[in-house]
């Protein structure tokens, strides 16, 4: 019976693709074997996908490729902080210093499928020329590993791991080695979606409790201020002093609940995880933006941020929500996109509008040059971070906001 859970049905997909790709081969003995790793690797594979962690993903999806191509050994690396991949799997390997390898772009064989973005295998890995020399000494003498087939891990921010099959002997390894691992890195890429998927998803619903309980406290004490101006309005007629007591009692009670609630709201509040990874709450906030305005935002990263400090997560995240709104109020934008980029040790945001539903206002209008209260309050808390925040018309006449500061990468993967 096939699951209907939609990754088990993406899963399938996978599956009958890849028989249906097969099948066309001319050779009925290669159609015969890739046909069979297929059916008898279903049970893995999902296994793969449903792993609960990045690392868990990557472990499972070297185990199943170890299995499926008899190789002498396989190994995994995750993306960690920026640019580096370290080792975080392996299995069938002996020399200790396996786990001290941190792949880079263009360092060994991994380092040029980072850069290419590609797979690659090498018959052997000791005298090839296309890779550097950085882990000849652990991986061909120390291990004794000759052929060795690496491929990408793919995700939304580009390679984010790397999969490997080596082999002691030269020639074990050749195309079809390359073909499962690509089929097991699709399966690992929607795994570290779907984990992506539902850490999402459960921020979302706590950004929304949180949207919830900001909402509902907003009422609750507007109603009771509301009460207390009332009181105190109808008390300046009252001449008996009794009845003034009386209201000013009412107005302390009033208050005291108002105190009251709004403790119990910051607390529940305050039970939210406050440093929830940039990159979520981003989402969160321009994902309520959409469904409030109705337009499209597409949010282009260069690397991932985690740990970013509260005071600069803030300034990006206001920012762009407050370019998506310009645009959607000034150019009655429909599709807008929200580019982050970190390079060198600066920090730059763009929120640019890709398409529009209606007439543009003008240049020089406040959209075009920048003169409304919120961007004025957002350029002066860039530039007492040293930075800089300017909204320009470009030559479409349509407006770019662009934030921009100094940011090191202590805190980048």
């Amino acid at each position: 019976m096939i699951s209907h859970h939609p990754l088990l049905a993406m899963v399938n997909r996978y599956l009958l693709c890849y028989v249906a790709v097969t099948v066309t081969l001319p050779s009925f003995g290669i159609v015969a074997v890739e046909e069979r790793f297929v059916m008898n690797s279903y049970a893995p594979v999902k296994a793969i996908a449903l792993q609960p962690t990045p690392a868990a993903v990557i472990r499972a999806a070297v185990d199943v490729a170890r299995d499926a191509l008899g190789s002498d050994v396989a190994f995994g690396a995750i993306g960690s902080r920026a640019a580096e991949f370290p080792i975080a799997s392996a299995k069938g390997i002996r020399d200790p210093r396996w786990s001290s390898i941190v792949v880079r772009p263009h360092t060994g064989l991994g380092g040029e499928v980072l850069a290419q973005g590609r797979p690659m295998i090498v018959a052997d890995y000791a005298s090839d020329a296309h890779i550097s020399r950085d882990f000849v000494e652990i991986v061909a003498r120390g291990e004794g590993l000759r052929a060795v087939a690496c491929v990408p891990v793919l995700g939304p921010a580009g390679v984010e791991a790397l999969l490997y099959a080596g082999a002691h002997l030269e020639g074990v390894l050749g195309d079809r080695a390359v073909t499962v691992l690509e089929q097991l890195s699709a399966f690992a890429s929607v795994g570290l979606e779907q984990i992506r998927a539902r850490e999402l998803e459960l921020e979302l619903a706590r950004l929304r409790e949180r949207e919830r309980l900001a909402g509902r406290l907003h009422d609750s004490v507007a109603q009771r201020l509301f009460t207390i101006g009332a009181v105190a309005q109808a008390s300046r007629a009252q001449g008996d002093p009794n009845g003034l007591i009386d209201a000013i009692e009412e107005i302390e009670a009033t208050a005291a609940d108002a105190r009251r609630e709004l403790r119990e709201t910051l607390l529940k509040l305050h039970r939210d995880p406050e440093n929830l990874a940039f990159d979520v709450q981003l989402d969160g906030e321009l994902r309520l933006l959409e469904n409030v305005t109705g337009c499209t935002v597409r949010v282009v990263r260069h690397r991932t941020f985690t740990r970013m400090p509260d005071h600069i997560a803030r300034l990006v995240i206001d920012a762009a929500v407050e370019g998506t709104r310009n645009a959607v109020k000034h150019g009655h934008a429909g599709l807008i996109e929200v580019e982050i980029v970190y390079d060198e040790g600066r920090l730059s945001l763009a929120v640019r509008s890709l398409a529009v539903d209606g007439p543009l206002e003008q240049p020089g209008s406040a959209s075009a040059t920048g003169t409304g209260t919120g961007i004025r309050t957002l350029r002066t808390r860039a530039e007492r971070l040293g930075g800089s925040l300017r909204l320009t018309a470009v030559s479409t006449g349509r407006a770019v906001l662009r934030l921009d500061i100094p940011y090191n990468d202590m805190a980048v993967r």
